[in-house]
C-alpha cells in the first residue's frame, strides 16, 4: 500500500492541537526563558557596576601616591595592581559576554524546540486524522449509495478498534442489503 503524502488531513483539529500544545511550551519556555533573562541582565548590570567601581578604585590608586613609600616600591605596588585590574576587568567582560551568548542560544533552542515540537505534533495527529479521513469518505461512499470495500490502516495509524468496529458495520450493511 502506498504511504500518503499530505499529513495535514484534518486542518482545524491538526493545526489546533498542534498550536495549542505547542502554545503551552511557548508559555512555560517564555516564562523560564524570561527569568533567565532577568536573572543575566540583572548579573549583567551588577558586573557593569563592579567594573566600574574597580576602575574608579584603581585610577584613585593610580593618582595617589601610598605615604612613606619609596617610588620604586610604588612602581612594584602599581604594576601588580594594574596586572590585577586588568585581569578582574578582562574577566568581568568574559563574563558579561558569555552570558549574553547563553542568553542567544537558549533563545534559539527555545524556537528550535517549537518547531521541531510542531513537525512531531503534525506527524502524530496525522495517525488520528488519516483513518478519520478513510472512514469519512467510506461513510459519504455509503451515503451515495455505494458499498466501499475498506482497506486496511496503516500500520502506525491510531484508532485501530474503531476502525475495526466501522468495518464491521460496513460488511453488516452489505450483508443487509443484499438480503
Amino acid at each position: 500500500m502506498a504511504k500518503r503524502k499530505k499529513y495535514i488531513i484534518d486542518k482545524g483539529f491538526q493545526l489546533r492541537t498542534a498550536f495549542s500544545i505547542i502554545g503551552v511550551v511557548a508559555a512555560i519556555s517564555l516564562i523560564i526563558l524570561s527569568s533567565i533573562a532577568a536573572s543575566v541582565v540583572y548579573n549583567n548590570e551588577k558586573i557593569n557596576n563592579i567594573y566600574q567601581i574597580e576602575d574608579n578604585i584603581f585610577q584613585l590608586m593610580q593618582a595617589t601616591n601610598v605615604i612613606g613609600q619609596t617610588d620604586n616600591d610604588y612602581k612594584n605596588t602599581l604594576d601588580m595592581l594594574t596586572k590585577n585590574h586588568n585581569n578582574n576587568l578582562n574577566n568581568i567582560n568574559k563574563i558579561a559576554e558569555f552570558n549574553r551568548y547563553l542568553l542567544l542560544a537558549m533563545i534559539i533552542c527555545v524556537i528550535f524546540q517549537g518547531f521541531i515540537l510542531f513537525i512531531m505534533i503534525i506527524r502524530i495527529t496525522h495517525r488520528i486524522s488519516g483513518p478519520i479521513y478513510v472512514m469519512s469518505n467510506y461513510i459519504k461512499d455509503i451515503i451515495n449509495g455505494d458499498f466501499p470495500d475498506p482497506r486496511p490502516l496503516r500500520d502506525n495509524d491510531e484508532l485501530k478498534k474503531f476502525y475495526s468496529l466501522f468495518v464491521d458495520l460496513v460488511d453488516s450493511i452489505k450483508d443487509k442489503q443484499k438480503k
